[in-house]
């Protein structure tokens, strides 16, 4: 994907087209986009305006959310209360609390009305009717990421405007995610595949349709007050974080910030001469690795949460990938995940793998550079869940008598 702005026409979302500042949500047929008809259309609504006044101001949020978000600060948020209690819209209350904490009004020049907009046209743009790719995993990925930010040596290692940029990406991963993988899209030829030449396709759709949503109207582009220089580097670093959580390169960025991160700080360690910062804001190469390994762990961190809420999470990928496969059974599409088949499959077993395979190598080495001991202990405690009940034979999230 190229990383020069051009401003014409991005594909309209997969279910609705993109819904701007003043716009409602408007059905259509466009659901062929992404390559599959019948799904999700009857029941696939974005988050409704009409339940709660939105605030003027983060100063304006209702008590009973003010009160949520003061402990968004913990790795413990339990981002399922503030889905319920803002009747699925997390993402602008949460995303106000933490870009206010990180002054990113300040150093975009922007208004917090301006932001509160921009985030409003984002989160519309989520499906709330996907299982688990909806704004609710929008804004964890979110809290995961401000929580990363945080930590003493990430912290050291980058500036602001990696700082911004960071949660910017974080906030628009997966805007407009049709809640199919691109494989599922590749196989059923869909127009976003075929636009994008089946590498990388909805990574490339999600910032491209960010972007666009941001820059077409004054009202919620924080972009606006910037400079031509700044908003091409914040641009530049917003694509490149996003397009590192499409999973086809990932142990490729895992052994690389090994590389040339942990093994380098390890043996600074060992010398007389270490400083806290190894990485250095002296080296943008190693910038750009921090910050991706940043945002592919805030990605999937679910199995480093809170037992509860690493459950809760798993349940939800499940069903997402339930689905796909029923649709692929239905359109006569290879059934690129076997293993999600509802009727047969072992949830402990798949988290199991998905551990093994994907989490554990690339959490033991984010660990080490940013220092998360309550995460791996969670980790290790979700992990003994799974393996109890696959050793039990259970194929559920919990054992029947803990239901």
């Amino acid at each position: 994907m190229g990383r020069c702005f051009c401003p014409g026409p991005v594909l309209p979302s997969p279910q609705f087209g993109p819904i701007g500042c003043c716009e409602e949500p408007v059905r259509d047929s466009t659901s062929i986009l992404c390559g599959f008809g019948e799904v999700q259309r009857e029941n696939n609504v974005h988050q409704s305006h009409s339940h709660l006044a939105m605030p003027i101001t983060i100063n304006d949020v209702p008590p009973c959310i003010s009160q949520l978000l003061d402990n968004e600060e913990s790795w413990d948020f339990n981002i399922f209360e503030l889905e319920a209690v803002t009747h699925k819209r997390p993402l602008v209350y949460l995303g106000l609390k933490v870009f206010s904490r990180f002054g990113v009004c300040e150093f975009l020049n922007c208004s917090e009305t301006t932001l509160r907009a921009w985030f409003q046209v984002i989160e519309a743009n989520y499906h709330s009717s996907n299982a688990y790719h909806n704004s609710t995993h929008a804004a964890d990925v979110l809290h995961a990421t401000a929580f990363f930010l945080g930590k003493e040596r990430v912290k050291g290692s980058l500036d602001q405007l990696d700082e911004v940029a960071a949660l910017i990406a974080a906030t628009v991963h997966d805007v407009d995610h049709p809640g199919r993988t691109n494989s599922f899209l590749c196989n059923a030829g869909s127009e976003l595949a075929v636009l994008y030449n089946d590498t990388a396709v909805l990574e490339s759709h999600h910032t491209a349709l960010a972007f666009q949503l941001t820059v077409k109207d004054t009202k919620c582009n924080i972009f606006k007050n910037i400079d031509r220089n700044h908003y091409r580097t914040l641009r530049q670093a917003i694509i490149d974080m996003v397009l590192a959580t499409e999973m086809t390169k990932h142990f490729e960025h895992v052994n690389k910030f090994v590389n040339s991160i942990n093994k380098p700080m390890a043996a600074e360690i060992e010398g007389s001469d270490y400083e806290c910062n190894p990485a250095g804001k002296n080296f943008p190469e190693n910038q750009i690795l921090i910050k991706r390994m940043m945002i592919k762990c805030a990605d999937v961190a679910n199995p480093c949460r809170p037992l509860d809420l690493c459950i809760e999470w798993a349940g939800r990928i499940s069903e997402e990938y339930f689905a796909q496969t029923d649709e692929e059974k239905r359109q006569g599409l290879p059934v690129v995940m076997p293993v999600f088949d509802r009727n047969t499959c072992s949830i402990p077993k798949s988290q199991i793998s998905f551990i093994d395979y994907f989490i554990t190598d690339m959490f033991d080495a984010w660990d080490a550079f940013a220092h998360l001991p309550a995460l791996m202990q969670h980790l290790a405690d979700n992990y003994k869940h799974w393996k109890t009940l696959d050793d039990l034979k259970c194929k559920s999230l919990r054992l029947p008598s803990d239901s």
